[in-house]
């Protein structure tokens, strides 16, 4: 004999789908990993703000590419990296592709591919760097991503990695350090900041830190 299911049964059901839709959007939330930022965030917070504005993250009907570019030691991935634990919560999925140019060098352009699927859709491993760019636009171009690629240093680490705005799903954005600003106008990035190098008091002290 089947047993008719009452009002009160449904209206059970619907509320522990809704409970169960907010723990899960609230646990993905507090599960996302923060990554680890110098104590000492020296003269950064205006260029936290202004890289942010570039990004203009509340706009999804778009996809943003934004390079932030300077010499060496000014502290481009300390505020890559305080711009991702800021930022990080508004999308799907992010990665931070640290050593981009080191990783590349010893290990290849696949490997940093397979890096980034890793941290957005799951393990994949890849033969070689060409079979990894139809992968990443297939498994990305719907999913809403925050990617930064940190040191790069060659034109063909971006093609194989970001090639293009479309290969993300809208509302993606992605931030690219570099110490040469001519990388970035080669693979057309528009937006750019360039971070200048610290005064004297703020250099030592980040020397100091380093140091000790």
């Amino acid at each position: 004999m089947n047993k008719s299911i009452g009002p009160k049964d449904k209206r059970n059901k619907y509320e522990y789908k809704f409970l169960k839709e907010i723990v899960e959007s609230v646990s993905s939330k507090f599960n996302r990993d923060h990554l680890h930022v110098s104590d000492v965030l020296v003269e950064l917070e205006s260029p936290v703000q202004q890289v942010k504005l570039l990004l203009d993250v509340g706009c999804d009907d778009v996809v943003h590419m934004v390079g932030i570019h300077g010499p060496t030691e000014v502290g481009k991935t300390t505020l890559a990296i305080a711009i991702y634990n800021s930022i990080a919560d508004h999308f799907e999925a992010s990665c931070f592709l640290e050593n981009v140019r080191e990783t590349s060098n010893k290990d290849g352009l696949q490997r940093v591919q397979s890096i980034l699927l890793s941290k957005t859709v799951g393990e994949i491993k890849l033969t070689n760097w060409r079979k990894g760019i139809p992968m990443i636009k297939h498994k990305l171009k719907q999913k809403k991503v925050l990617l930064i690629l940190d040191d790069v240093d060659e034109h063909k680490q971006l093609q194989a990695i970001i090639g293009s705005p479309d290969w993300f799903g809208r509302g993606s954005r992605v931030i690219i350090t570099t110490q040469d600003e001519h990388l970035l106008a080669l693979h057309n990035i528009k937006k750019t900041y360039m971070l200048r190098e610290l005064s004297k008091k703020h250099a030592l002290q980040l020397l100091t830190q380093k140091a000790f």
